[in-house]
């Protein structure tokens, strides 16, 4: 396989700002980054390009084979595993911890009026077990 994640002179602007700009970079597979800097630096810019949440200003960005712009993004997501705080706010406000699972695993947020498999429920109910989580249906 090709790398994982390559940026290649990337920039993103917003309103005539630069949040970033002309970056390269590339994530080859079984590597581990930590990515550090102060507020306003890019870092959750550069998270979303490397998730396939948004697409550069300029440059090209290539995810598992695959360069944005080229590909069908919700056929790549599902690819990519990607998880954070700011997630919570695509879900509505009664959503079920196994539904937030259960969605995850077609990089959707939220369930809304979606119908899932029994093999789906089941399989998010293992991962919880797995998780050591109590009773998420509930929660």
């Amino acid at each position: 396989m090709a790398s994982v994640l390559q940026l290649s002179d990337v920039s993103v602007v917003r309103e005539g700002n630069h949040i970033l700009d002309s970056v390269n970079w590339t994530v080859e597979d079984n590597e581990r980054w930590v990515i550090l800097g102060p507020n306003g630096a890019g870092k959750t810019t550069l998270l979303q390009l490397a998730s396939a949440m948004i697409h550069p200003t300029a440059g090209i960005v290539k995810i598992l084979d695959s360069t944005l712009g080229r590909t069908d993004v919700f056929e790549l997501r599902p690819r990519i595993g990607f998880a954070s705080t700011a997630m919570a706010r695509r879900f509505p406000a009664t959503e079920r911890v196994l539904d937030g699972v259960l969605t995850a695993a077609y990089a959707v947020a939220g369930r809304w009026n979606q119908a899932y498999e029994d093999f789906d429920v089941r399989r998010a109910q293992r991962g919880l077990a797995e998780w050591k989580l109590d009773d998420p249906e509930e929660r």
